[in-house]
């Protein structure tokens, strides 16, 4: 009897370590997905912006590091020390989020419909072409966003030699979290957004040839 006692506690207790386990699996931490947002920015019609209303843009290519091309949110400890956090994540792949903000506030700050990606489906060629490398895209959360890119604005009518602009973008976030620190990358596309219409707006407001 003690021997078939002794059994049915030790078979008792692995019943309880599987259930104890089941338990901690159902009741794990929850992943929290992200997304970026547009800028809530707008022009008047006399704004300079408006030069490039009737301009097509097309947007690409947008060259990305690969740590970035995963769907954990990256944040930066030290300049040569990076963590990927499980809990918090893209909702899509962050390079078409990015290019879906980007025409979104190009469209927005140049008031036009004709900012598309390029190469596209939509039967329009562009007149000027944005080429993007990013080299940097990440944060800390409670401290700063910061986007580091390299652009060019390719004249596709021949015109001069596109020159090559760097951005080095920091934005300050405004929270302690994960939500404050994709606002504040969001933020940051948008002042990206606003140098590359400047560019754009200047473009526009020479007459064709000159």
């Amino acid at each position: 009897m003690i021997i078939h006692h002794s059994m049915f506690v030790r078979s008792l207790a692995g019943l309880l370590l599987i259930l104890l386990a089941n338990g901690c699996a159902t009741t794990s931490r929850p992943v929290d997905f992200y997304t970026l947002s547009p800028a809530t920015v707008a022009g008047t019609p006399e704004s300079p912006a408006a030069n490039c209303r009737d301009v097509v843009i097309g947007i690409g290519p947008v060259l990305w590091p690969s740590y970035l091309d995963r769907p954990q949110i990256v944040t930066r400890l030290s300049p040569n020390r990076i963590s990927f956090d499980e809990f918090h994540r893209w909702a899509g792949p962050l390079e078409e989020d990015f290019e879906r903000v980007l025409i979104d506030n190009l469209s927005r700050l140049l008031q036009t419909d004709y900012v598309i990606k390029s190469p596209g489906k939509l039967p329009y060629k562009p007149r000027y072409r944005v080429q993007i490398h990013i080299d940097q895209f990440d944060g800390q959360p409670g401290d700063a966003v910061i986007l580091k890119a390299a652009w060019s604005v390719v004249d596709q009518s021949g015109g001069k030699e596109p020159a090559l602009q760097e951005s080095l973008i920091s934005q300050t976030t405004a929270g302690e979290g994960y939500e404050a620190m994709v606002a504040a990358a969001s933020e940051a596309v948008a002042e990206l957004s606003r140098q590359i219409a400047a560019d754009l707006s200047a473009r526009c407001a020479v007459p064709t040839g000159k």
